[in-house]
């Protein structure tokens, strides 16, 4: 027999619609089998719980804006249909702290007050690239860790292309070795290219070794994931060391001779995203940014009943004002250059009614891209090329005719 194959599809095709407004889920599958059905806000409360046999319809609305979602389960297979309901007006829940501009500025001072230390070791190079770590005192007795190329033609300045990682965002040597090669591929201009690493312990030299090494990080620090460090204060949290240590190195490497420090932009997803959004917000290096499917946006938004980033971790949940340093729909709202934003709205990681919350409060140029059928890590075949070359437009525009 056949696998079971489920299908979720709504009416509007669009995929988005407005406050009260009635939306349509419709339910196929290739058996005759019993399907559990639920709808909720976002994958977090849930409207309804049913048990269907395809073909069937559940309609259902919202009174707020929000998102819709339809999940349909049987065993272990599993489709499901996220719908935007005036997407555009999805505010943040929570206000933003009064003191958030003052915390910020009195944390960079505390970095400047202690000596940078810089370190920079070289690799063996490729072609066309020589390649360096590079590491600098931080906050607490800790480094910052990166990889940094740089390009071996010297007669004009070149670009900075600056990355985060998703996920716990460790790195190799070996996995950076093919990034820059790549990034010129896709911007169409040879550029300097600055990978951060967020563990604090430097990155390893081989891929494989990556996540053993991690693993007994974790377990050094007693979590199951890096991120739910330090959570009973706003300066012992995990971002905060990551956040202070890498805009010291962003900025020692935007002040080198072979960069054009006009001519800065990023690239990140997930982890990556949200961490760009904060260098977009903090650092005045950064001129254009690709921030994919960004994590903690509205923060507390589950609080209303939304799905945020790990809402459900009670690791977060209790920590609300801790984390409200770090929401970074608080931080979109201090950002004025170009931002290119994905969403998935059947993502469950960085859920689409907390991306949008970021969206909405982006207070420069801005654009998104809907991926009305995809999660957080799938998109389709267009999304790669259409983000890519909007961030190689943006690059230009930064360059004059000598320099490209």
């Amino acid at each position: 027999m056949e696998d079971l194959k489920i299908k979720v599809s709504c009416t509007p095709l669009s995929h988005l619609c407005s406050v009260n407004e009635a939306v349509t889920f419709h339910i196929t599958a290739n058996q005759n089998v019993p399907l559990e059905a639920v709808i909720s806000i976002d994958g977090e409360t849930i409207l309804e719980k049913c048990t269907v046999t395809a073909p069937a319809k559940l309609t259902a609305s919202l009174p707020f804006p929000g998102f819709l979602r339809c999940t349909v389960t049987s065993g272990e297979t599993k489709a499901e249909c996220g719908v935007g309901v005036d997407p555009d007006q999805i505010t943040t829940l929570m206000q933003e702290p009064e003191d958030f501009d003052a915390f910020w500025e009195k944390s960079f001072k505390e970095l400047e007050a202690i000596p940078a230390d810089f370190r920079m070791t070289p690799c063996d190079p490729i072609e066309g690239f020589d390649i360096f770590r590079i590491d600098c005192a931080n906050v607490d007795g800790l480094r910052f860790y990166a990889m940094l190329a740089l390009p071996q033609n010297k007669e004009k300045k070149a670009p900075l292309m600056v990355m985060f990682s998703g996920g716990e965002a460790y790195i190799s040597e070996e996995s950076f070795r093919s990034i820059p090669h790549g990034t010129r591929e896709q911007m169409g201009v040879e550029c300097a290219v600055l990978l951060f690493q967020l563990p604090p312990y430097p990155p390893m030299v081989k891929s494989e070794d990556c996540k053993k090494r991690h693993e007994e990080f974790l377990k050094e620090i007693g979590l199951r994931r890096y991120v739910y460090y330090g959570l009973d204060s706003p300066k012992k949290f995990y971002a905060y060391p990551a956040i202070l240590g890498s805009l010291r190195l962003l900025d020692i490497v935007a002040a080198r001779d072979d960069i054009n420090s006009n001519a800065i932009i990023y690239s990140g997803a997930s982890h990556g995203g949200g961490f760009g959004l904060y260098y977009c917000c903090f650092s005045k290096h950064i001129k254009a940014a690709f921030c994919g499917v960004p994590n903690f946006g509205d923060i507390a938004g589950f609080l209303a009943g939304r799905h945020t980033t790990d809402s459900n971790a009670p690791e977060f949940r209790g920590h609300v004002e801790t984390r409200k340093y770090f929401d970074s729909a608080f931080c979109a709202r201090r950002i004025t250059v170009p931002v290119f934003i994905g969403v998935g709205f059947v993502d469950s990681a960085c859920a689409p009614t907390a991306v949008y919350a970021i969206y909405n409060n982006l207070a420069g140029p801005k654009m998104i891209y809907n991926k009305i059928n995809n999660g957080h890590g799938d998109a389709p075949g267009d999304y790669r090329p259409i983000y890519q070359r909007w961030l190689a437009e943006r690059l230009k525009e930064l360059l004059t005719e000598e320099e490209i």
